[in-house]
């Protein structure tokens, strides 16, 4: 994840990394019944019913 290699790399690097990990998964928001949003809803669901 970026959130552990922020703190070992620089500013730069870091935002790269990060937005390079992000931006496929903000790519797919007009598609949220699948991937990765289709996962957070899964659990956000599962915590709201129980």
């Amino acid at each position: 994840m970026a959130i552990d290699n922020l703190p070992s790399l620089l500013p730069r690097e870091s935002s790269e990394d990060y937005a390079a990990q992000l931006l496929p998964s903000l790519m797919t928001l007009d598609r949220l019944d699948q991937g990765v949003w289709a996962g957070a809803k899964a659990v956000f669901d599962r915590h709201i019913a129980g």
